[in-house]
């Protein structure tokens, strides 16, 4: 019998904020991200992205501007989240790394303004195409290529011209410094960060 040698395994090493937010999740929660998510996992998504847009568009507005615009804002991100359930079958996971990718677009153009004194690029006007570019981006990433739909049916579904959809998407890929990358537990911190929002 020949001999063998024992090597440790590297242990994987989660941090106590990951820890506490992975004691909070239940196992159906995690299990549950690859069907299509629940209404209240849309509503506090929604909810999460608006607050996070909210800071960059609207921090100049007056409290009760901000308050208007930030409810018009929910539900343009609920609308759009809830469409591409209906008509993309978004999974639970897909709407999470769009949620991803979006807070690492606008932390980027953040850093970006604050290097530069650069204009940001997010506005009012072009939020529904930056929603289309994470969530095409996210698909892309987590879905076997022959389950993606084209960008010719994002482009048609949207009233966009392929050429601009392809430019915007590229731009945010650029952007992003093509690092698109989400470990196992920025995922779950996140999503538990956007489970907080379910109480709101």
């Amino acid at each position: 019998m020949s001999e063998f040698t024992v090597v440790p395994t590297k242990q994987l090493h989660i941090d106590n904020q990951v820890l506490s937010h992975i004691n909070h999740l239940r196992l159906d929660n995690i299990s549950s991200l690859e069907m299509p998510p629940k209404q209240s996992l849309i509503k506090s998504s929604s909810y999460y992205l608006m607050k996070l847009l909210s800071n960059v568009l609207y921090q100049q507005e007056t409290s009760l501007d901000q308050q208007l615009k930030n409810e018009s804002l929910f539900l343009k991100i609920k609308s759009f989240f809830s469409y591409i359930y209906d008509f993309a079958q978004l999974s639970g996971s897909e709407l999470i790394y769009t949620i991803y990718l979006v807070q690492k677009l606008v932390n980027s153009e953040i850093q970006d303004f604050i290097e530069d004194n650069d204009c940001i690029m997010i506005a009012d006007s072009n939020i529904g195409t930056t929603l289309i570019c994470a969530v095409i981006l996210a698909m892309k990433i987590l879905r076997d290529p022959t389950e993606m739909k084209s960008n010719i049916w994002w482009a048609k579904s949207f009233g966009m011209s392929l050429e601009l959809l392809n430019q915007s998407e590229m731009e945010f890929y650029m952007q992003l410094d093509f690092n698109v990358s989400l470990d196992e537990q920025q995922f779950i911190r996140l999503y538990s960060q956007i489970l907080s929002y379910s109480e709101v």
